[in-house]
Parts: structure tokens; sequence; C-alpha cells
């Protein structure tokens, strides 16, 4: 007869592995689209083996999910066909089901059919409005074609040129060191300027004013005292 909590016990771990290689299987597939956009990734085509989930240095399954999530929404903003895809499933989450297989017998004669619950026109008008991108996409990449690849002489040229380029900008941060010192002195010299020209020579203007008023009474008062002696 077996024991009725050993078999409760080992249904745990397998649904934490499930979890696990479901976590997995998440990231995995995150490193493939982010290499196959960006090019830049720790990605190298195969899944990495799953650890014990008993190991110490495992993480939470919370956090690694908020890690993906985390780093979803940073590859959706560098990349302009991540944010289409991402709205495409916000408006319309029914076109990203899975579509079973029909494998059976008794399902095989029955074609498959997008699981949606939209109906036929709304599917089409969803289609019809992303028809113009493929021509212009197509377009794009005859263009891309069409480009000519420049000659080797000419590239090594430029290359050729980057150290001459490197010394004019180490010449021009220098003249611009050199123009904001000048700039510096130049704003003391104008205050200065203010300071003793326009402050200075108004204090005198208004000193020899008030020695003119005074020499003027003084004469008023000699010329008064004149006519009274005549």
């Amino acid at each position: 007869m077996s024991n009725p909590t050993s078999a409760s016990s080992t249904s745990l771990p397998a649904s934490t592995e499930t979890a696990a290689d479901t976590i997995e299987l998440l990231e995995s597939r995150l490193r493939r689209i982010e290499y196959l956009l960006t090019g830049e990734a720790s990605w190298t085509g195969q899944r990495p083996r799953i650890p014990t989930v008993s190991g110490a240095c495992r993480k939470p399954a919370t956090t690694r999910l908020a890690e993906l999530e985390y780093e979803l929404n940073g590859l959706a903003r560098t990349v302009p066909a991540v944010r289409d895809v991402l709205a495409l499933y916000s408006r319309f989450p029914d076109l990203f089901q899975s579509i079973p297989d029909t494998t059976s017998t008794s399902t095989s004669a029955n074609p498959q059919s997008i699981p949606t619950t939209l109906p036929l026109p709304a599917l089409t008008s969803i289609i019809l409005s992303y028809a113009s991108a493929f021509p212009e996409t197509a377009s794009r990449l005859t263009s891309l074609k069409d480009l000519p690849i420049p000659p080797a002489a000419l590239s090594a040229s430029l290359i050729e040129l980057q150290p001459r380029l490197d010394r004019l900008a180490a010449v021009q941060e220098q003249q611009a060191a050199e123009i904001a010192e000048l700039r510096a002195r130049s704003a003391l010299l104008a205050k200065r300027w203010v300071e003793v020209g326009v402050v200075g020579g108004s204090e005198v203007w208004g000193e020899w004013e008030g020695r003119v008023e005074r020499v003027e009474k003084a004469v008023r008062r000699l010329e008064v005292e004149a006519e009274r002696g005549i």
C-alpha cells in the first residue's frame, strides 16, 4: 500500500519544476528576440540548462519575472517594431493565440482556424489597415539593396583623415577655452569700467556741482552786501 503523504510531497516539486521551465523558456525567447533585433545579447542559440530549484543562488520566480518585464520594456523603448507588436497585442490579443495542432483523425478534416472572438470582417479590416506597410517596406529594402557601396579607397582616405580631425578637435577645444577666458576677462574689465568710469565720474560731477552751488551762493551774498552798502 502506498503512502499518500509521499505522493502529495512529490506533486509540489513537479509544479515548481514546471514553473522554472516556463521562466527559463521565457528568458530564452527574450534573449533570442533581443539578439535577432539588436544583435547585442548573450544568447548563444542554445537554451541554458535549468539548475536545481533548491540551489542557494536561485532567484525567486517573482524577481525573475519582474526582470523579464523590465528587459522587455527596455527592448520596446529601443526597437520600434517591438512597440508596434505590443500595441497590436494590447488592442487585439486574440490574434496572438496559438493555433492547436489537429493531428487526430477526428479533427484532421477540419482546417485550422485562428482562435478569435472577432468576426471575419473585423479581421479583414485589421489586415488591410497594415497592407500599405508591406509595399513601403519592400520599396525601402529595394532602395537599400540598390545603394552603391563606396569604393575602398574613399573609405581609406576618410580613415586617414581621422587623426587630423582629432587634432583639429583638440585645437578647437583649446580655442574655446581661450575664448571663455577672454570673455571672463572682458566681463571683469567692463565691471571695472562701470565702477571707475561711470560711477566714479558721477561722483566727481556731483562733487563739482556742490562746489559750484556753494560758490554761487557766496557770490550772490557778496553782491547783495555790495548793493546794500551803495
